[in-house]
């Protein structure tokens, strides 16, 4: 039997899960009360339950269908996450106690991260080396066709739904995490992020975009431009739309919801330019397919 872990940050299943999961980031430590209560007002004010929790569950069930109905040895499908249950060991257990004999690591982060993705196989890796088990690190897919395929629908989508008059000389501003500013730390991160952006714009036939950071809080030494800041500064060359696109992650989570979404939309709506934020992939159908077709294609 096959097994594959889909593993990602983390995801709580209630809101009185939160201060536990950034009580685990923080390595046991209390979170500061004032920033305990603006992360718990940023989950309530979505309304929706936590999108990651949500839409892994759904994306581990879809592949786990249709990779049974494309391949002829059985396949089950774990969740895992580095900050909530189940912890990536305890995936990993529950595998080996289904009696797998190979282990597919696949996270939900696109864009390698030494701390992520990068973790998790190794971690993976380790957990079953006395274990003859074959093991399966899918890396570098950022540029899979089939997903490139899911961004260009998403970008392109979201562009189409500006004012016509504003599309010709509207930007689409592509979007991830910003790190402190470390060279060798960055080269792959960057890279990828640029390959993937590349791609995405190519087949979209999209001639003015950038790439850009979030989530710096203005701080000194960390990659950039800051999308909001590259916003002011197309806007005062001309520009007359914006659109964001997330690419570190799939899904959503809230702080990329928030921060490509509404943050943009009110500085946009300062401006009086039109603004679309392009959706994640999610659960759709369509990245699920597309998933399930890069894990065959590396099985």
């Amino acid at each position: 039997m096959i097994g594959i872990i889909y593993y990602a940050y983390g995801a709580p299943t209630s809101i009185d899960d939160v201060r536990t999961y950034f009580s685990h980031i923080l390595n046991g430590k209390p979170v500061p009360t004032p920033m305990m209560e603006q992360i718990e007002a940023s989950f309530k004010k979505s309304g929706f339950p936590d999108f990651i929790a949500s839409s892994t569950q759904r994306i581990a069930k879809g592949l786990e269908t249709l990779l049974n109905s494309q391949l002829e040895e059985p396949v089950k499908v774990y969740n895992a996450y580095k900050h909530t249950t189940p912890f990536v060991q305890d995936a990993v257990k529950q595998a080996l106690n289904d009696g797998v004999t190979t282990i597919v690591t696949l996270p939900i982060n696109l864009i390698f991260s030494a701390s992520g993705g990068g973790a998790v196989h190794q971690e993976v890796a380790n957990l079953v080396a006395q274990n003859n088990i074959k093991h399966i690190a899918i890396t570098d897919w950022h540029t899979d066709e089939g997903i490139v395929n899911v961004y260009t629908e998403r970008v392109t989508r979201a562009l189409h739904w500006l004012p016509l008059a504003a599309q010709d000389n509207a930007h689409i501003l592509f979007t991830v995490h910003s790190q402190p500013i470390d060279p060798e730390r960055n080269a792959i991160y960057v890279k990828q992020f640029t390959e993937l952006a590349t791609a995405i714009a190519t087949k979209a036939n999209i001639h003015n975009f950038h790439l850009t950071y979030r989530s710096s809080g203005g701080k000194a030494n960390w990659l950039e431009p800051d999308v909001k800041d590259k916003i002011r500064v197309l806007h005062a060359s001309g520009s007359t739309g914006f659109v964001t696109c997330e690419l570190l992650s799939l899904t959503a989570d809230v702080e990329s919801y928030f921060e490509i979404g509404e943050q943009c939309q009110q500085l946009c709506h300062e401006l009086g330019v039109p603004f679309a934020v392009a959706e994640f992939p999610g659960d759709s159908f369509d990245t699920v397919y597309a998933l399930a077709t890069l894990v065959a294609s590396r099985i």
